[in-house]
């Protein structure tokens, strides 16, 4: 992959010190969608499940490749959470290959390029600019090897409300 792709997977950036703000789109997707605009970019191949997460009232989706007839590049899973009928969270966890390609670290040395110097504690990693946060970090996925359930870990991106990352926090 080229540098020019690569920047262009990336959600749009400020120069560290801009006092720009963090674009709200991954994964071809803007926080504010709606459920119909997300599906009229990733059509839906079966019903996506979701479920009401209590803590915060969010709908939430786990939408994997088989899933939908269209869907993002290097990616394995997208998680999407929707308030009010409005998109407020996109999560994007990449597939074993661009998790080699582009370890969690990598990635954030390299958003850190636009973004400044991130926040960090342990394994998390992250930049706000008071509306959207932006958060690198490692996912666990669930896998069968050799007949045995094992964890595997991958490359994950997020983007989501302030708000919905400090109320979890």
């Amino acid at each position: 992959m080229g540098p020019l792709l690569a920047l262009l997977l990336l959600p749009a950036a400020a120069s560290a010190g801009s006092d720009e703000r963090i674009r709200p789109v991954l994964a071809e997707l803007r926080l504010g969608d709606t459920l119909e605009e997300v599906q009229s970019i990733y059509p839906p191949a079966t019903d996506w499940p979701s479920w009401k997460d209590p803590r915060g009232g969010v709908k939430r989706y786990k939408i994997e490749r088989h899933m939908a007839k269209a869907f993002p590049t290097w990616t394995q899973v997208l998680h999407l959470g929707f308030k009010r009928g409005k998109l407020v969270e996109i999560q994007v966890i990449y597939d074993a290959k661009r998790s080699r390609d582009k370890p969690h670290e990598e990635l954030a040395a390299d958003l850190s390029l636009h973004y400044g110097e991130p926040q960090r504690d342990n394994d998390r990693i992250w930049w706000s600019d008071g509306e959207t946060v932006l958060r690198v970090f490692l996912a666990e996925i669930p896998a069968v090897k050799e007949g045995e359930r094992v964890v595997e870990w991958r490359t994950a991106m997020q983007i989501l409300r302030e708000d919905l990352y400090r109320r979890a926090d």
